[in-house]
């Protein structure tokens, strides 16, 4: 079976554009996936230690139908939502856990040289396990695209907060600061406000460009509940020169908040 998953990597914007030339016309220009500006806000969960003659139970790995049970579907999201074109290629035409030779090719985080050796490490050998990827209507795709993505991992329940800890250590150090005005088109990085969700949460901003004058506006989530860790990736891509944005605040609060009570 062909990999949906590889093709959603080589281009998130290109997986829809082609879906759409079977209505006639040119093939509007591409964003290349890349990583771009961000923001960050965080939770602890405010645990208390335990008396020593206290035993703790680690929380239980969910099964496979469970972890697909936490992926978002379009229902969840609302009218104007659609699932990714490729999931039907696979088993049942829908959206789950991953096998072991597809967890390889999702995308890894956005880290950067001043993150830490340790943080590097640790997203370039993350295989998450469940992933899906949604679109959103637009007035014309040709000219705006809006791509949700959320990944899962849940296999290391007692590692998972140092895990995130790690992660958004090395995440925050790659933030973009004091850059000149008028910059932000090559790749600003900037931490954002989102709504409290989970136990910890990691949000950044990016914006980038490509040489057709492609636009691309990343909202990256990181979230952290109990023992499973959850990636949203809300892009934007803004195809034409004049193209406006179309996500608002809300819609963008929204995914977020609907994709992590997923979660619970």
């Amino acid at each position: 079976m062909a990999s949906p998953i590889r093709t959603v990597i080589a281009a998130v914007a290109a997986a829809t554009l082609v879906a759409c030339t079977g209505s006639g016309g040119d093939v509007p220009t591409t964003v290349a996936p890349t990583s771009g500006a961000a923001t960050q806000s965080s939770a602890t969960s405010g645990a208390t230690s335990l008396p020593s003659t206290q035993s703790v139970t680690p929380p239980s790995v969910p099964s496979a139908a469970q972890l697909v049970g936490r992926l978002a579907t379009p229902a969840d999201l609302g009218p104007g939502w659609s699932l990714w074109e490729g999931f039907a290629d696979w088993p049942g035409g829908a959206p789950g856990a991953l096998p072991d030779e597809q967890r390889a090719l999702l995308p890894q985080l956005p880290l950067c040289p001043h993150a830490s050796a340790e943080a590097r490490a640790l997203a370039e050998g993350l295989q998450w396990q469940g992933f899906t990827q949604l679109h959103q209507q637009t007035p014309d795709p040709f000219a705006t695209m809006v791509v949700a993505q959320q990944l899962l991992l849940a296999d290391q329940p007692d590692r998972i907060e140092a895990t995130f800890a790690t992660l958004r250590d090395g995440l925050a150090a790659c933030l973009t600061k004091n850059l000149p005005a008028g910059e932000w088109e090559i790749g600003l990085r900037e931490s954002f406000d989102v709504p409290a969700v989970g136990d910890d949460v990691f949000a950044e901003r990016s914006s980038s460009f490509d040489p057709g004058e492609a636009r691309r506006d990343t909202r990256l989530v990181l979230v952290r509940d109990a023992a499973m860790l959850m990636l949203i990736q809300i892009d934007e891509v803004l195809i034409r020169a004049d193209a406006e944005p179309t996500l608002t605040t809300d819609v963008v609060n929204s995914v977020i908040v609907t994709m992590a009570d997923k979660l619970s």
